[in-house]
């Protein structure tokens, strides 16, 4: 099993089983020599400090601070991009067409009703995105990083 893993700090102390997570934006592809010139470091440059938080279910006591290792199959994370990106353009498309074949052949109509199955598959691709298979790996506080059939990204 091939993981897609990620450094991340604790924000939150533990609660009911879960605990809130940022990941770490400070290492990696962002802060290398090379980052002004790569779709990775600009990315990174323009989300620093907007790092959304999540929330991750363990049993371990983690404390605000720690930094820990999370991953995500990448089976997993194929299929979340093809959901992300090919159910919007299949809507799109189907509602043109579906526009096309009731007769609609105004240009701005069509474009509306193209417009709208996109924001009704961006819409379903976003409740498809909410369950939460990110998974802790290791706790970095405490022990070395895992086994290297993990990828960092």
């Amino acid at each position: 099993m091939t993981w897609v893993t990620q450094e991340a700090e604790v924000i939150a102390p533990a609660n009911k089983g879960q605990v809130q997570i940022k990941a770490c934006t400070t290492k990696g592809c962002g802060s290398c020599s090379l980052a002004g010139g790569c779709g990775q470091g600009l990315l990174s440059g323009w989300l620093a400090g907007r790092t959304p938080s999540l929330t991750l279910h363990t049993n371990l006591a983690l404390q605000p601070g720690d930094t820990i290792l999370v991953g995500l199959e990448t089976t997993q994370l194929n299929k979340a991009a093809l959901v992300q990106f090919l159910l919007p353009l299949l809507t799109l498309l189907g509602a043109a067409m579906l526009a096309e074949l009731l007769g609609i052949t105004s240009s701005s109509k069509l474009s509306l009703i193209a417009l709208a199955g996109l924001f009704s598959g961006l819409l379903l691709a976003r409740l498809f995105a909410t369950s939460n298979q990110l998974k802790l790996l290791h706790p970095l506080s405490f022990a070395a990083l895992p086994p290297a059939n993990h990828h960092r990204s």
